[in-house]
């Protein structure tokens, strides 16, 4: 697919992902100090509303966390070349956005939608299983697939300085994958359905017409996503948990 060929040929890295994305928020925030110094206020007080609604575009970084299993460790005796590790990759969210204001300081939000995450095992030296049809030798396993998600969280919000407020926010993802899984023995099987925490830092930048938040959170999933199948590419691995980093821009 486009998305992992351009993560190949650019060697995006995690590391220089979350880079990325940490400065582009810090640039959007110099913008609003910027814009606060050369107009007035503007939606005046459209932080205590009620109710709110909105939408958000989103860029993501995922990537698997996985333990191995002892049939690897039995392998790598006699095979020291075989490694099973995660790679990182690129992919995208669109989100709706329903927040209720509980007190001055705290937002209910719920932000559902859906979201592309592509992520991959790599298995070097892998030993040939004839059983199930896998020559062997270095083999990448990508997982490029389409959920559908419902983050629950609550919202932190700093005081208004002008046209602009930091915020905290923290809740909890479950999600179901609805596309993009293939069965057989020849592929890494995973469950569709995952449960992750979520936490982060925003900014509320408040325009004539609407407030646009750029914002950073990063999901951890805290159930084992693993479907036990014959093979090495399902054998080799006991526990997978999913991580995520997404930058997103949220418009209300």
């Amino acid at each position: 697919m486009a998305l992992t060929y351009l993560r190949h040929q650019l060697h995006l890295h995690r590391h220089k992902i979350i880079g990325f994305f940490l400065l582009a928020l810090l640039s959007s925030g110099q913008q609003t100090l910027a814009q606060g110094k050369l107009k007035g206020e503007n939606l005046p007080g459209y932080e205590h509303k009620r109710l709110r609604w909105g939408f958000s575009l989103g860029v993501n970084a995922s990537w698997y966390q996985l333990e191995h299993s002892e049939l690897y460790v039995e392998a790598i005796k006699s095979n020291p070349d075989f490694s099973v590790n995660e790679k990182t990759g690129i992919g995208f969210n669109v989100n709706f956005i329903s927040s209720y204001r509980l007190s001055p300081d705290f937002v209910l939000r719920a932000q559902p939608g859906v979201g592309y995450h592509s992520r991959a095992i790599e298995y070097k030296g892998m030993p040939a299983d004839d059983d199930n049809g896998i020559a062997g030798g270095d083999v990448t396993q990508e997982m490029n697939t389409f959920a559908g998600e419902l983050p629950l969280l609550v919202k932190y919000e700093s005081k208004r300085r002008k046209n602009s407020q930091m915020y905290f926010i923290a809740g909890v993802k479950p999600s179901l994958v609805v596309g993009g899984q293939k069965k057989g023995s020849e592929y890494l099987q995973v469950k569709s359905l995952d449960f992750a925490v979520e936490y982060g830092v925003g900014l509320d930048m408040f325009y004539p017409f609407f407030k646009f938040a750029p914002e950073i959170r990063y999901s951890r999933g805290i159930s084992n996503i693993h479907k036990p199948s014959p093979g090495m590419f399902n054998n080799s691995i006991q526990q997978l948990n999913t991580n995520t980093i997404t930058l997103y821009l949220n418009f209300e």
